[in-house]
């Protein structure tokens, strides 16, 4: 029976959506890796406890602290086994994931990386305000920046306690408040669901937008927040593990139903009938 490792250091509302909607599918799931397991590097090391480690046949990327879940992957695909994940965001930081984007010719803010406290005020000078602070690292979130007293003690604070961790960062120009960001979970290529912070229309431009950076970071399961603007929308920022507990469907169907069929469509295992996917749908409407 094929199984599924959920990564993750807990199973949240997310998580057990996902776990429920691939028992559906009649596909076992498990967290991963086993908390007090050691987790091997390579197939030579898989048996040096002297028992079979408990390899799943696919890992879905759930976990938020990064560092595990980068560690974990390689490891994932040293053993061989493949991982529905955010791609180049998986386990890439925000320099490799603005890269990705430009090397694709997607619209995007202007962005500099700056390595230290002078640089990035002479990135502010030099774009202009509002602007945010983007870490390296995508679990952290962006800061804006509205004036230049603010922007002048942000950068000292980060020096100053961080070192030179803190000091590197991207600067990106504007600051666009939650009614004009849209953050959309791509599933296989294809929007499943959006997370608005008011009720909008949006134009098929922005699904097409979110889809295109998926592809482009080579994504299997992500969150693309996408900036929208008199300019026309950009892609923002990247969620490595969206989350989608208040994501309003689009597609008919759950982001947990959709991660689900993708899992099953690489295990080759049959997929949901049409009327087990109605008949669950009006299981969750009922329980809601």
């Amino acid at each position: 029976m094929a199984t599924v490792g959920v990564l993750c250091a807990r199973s949240r509302i997310e998580e057990k959506s996902l776990t429920t909607a691939l028992a559906e599918a009649g596909i076992v799931s498990a967290l991963f890796p086993p908390a007090d397991e050691p987790l091997p590097v390579n197939a030579l090391t898989a048996s040096v406890l002297g028992r079979p480690f408990p390899v799943p046949d696919i890992v879905v990327d759930r976990h938020h602290d990064r560092r595990i879940a980068r560690a974990v992957l390689t490891s994932c695909r040293a053993l061989e086994v493949p991982a529905l994940c955010a791609g180049i965001a998986a386990t890439g930081d925000r320099l490799d994931v603005a890269s990705a984007l430009a090397a694709h010719g997607l619209p995007r803010p202007t962005t500099l990386l700056c390595t230290s406290e002078d640089a990035a005020l002479q990135a502010v000078k030099a774009m202009g305000l509002p602007a945010t602070v983007l870490p390296l690292g995508l679990e952290s979130p962006g800061i804006a920046l509205l004036d230049i007293d603010a922007a002048e003690a942000v950068f000292e604070h980060r020096a100053v306690l961080g070192g030179t961790d803190e000091s590197l960062e991207l600067i990106q120009a504007g600051a666009p408040t939650a009614e004009n960001l849209v953050t959309a979970v791509v599933v296989d290529g294809t929007v499943e669901a959006l997370m608005l912070a008011t009720e909008m229309s949006l134009s098929t431009e922005v699904l097409r937008l979110a889809e295109e950076a998926a592809r482009a970071l080579r994504a299997d399961l992500v969150g693309i927040q996408v900036a929208l603007g008199a300019g026309g929308p950009l892609v923002w920022d990247v969620q490595a593990v969206p989350e989608f507990r208040n994501a309003m469907a689009i597609a008919g169907s759950t982001v947990a139903e959709a991660i689900s069929r993708a899992v099953a469509r690489r295990l080759d295992v049959p997929a949901w009938s049409a009327a087990s996917l109605r008949n669950t749908r009006d299981a969750i409407a009922v329980s809601a």
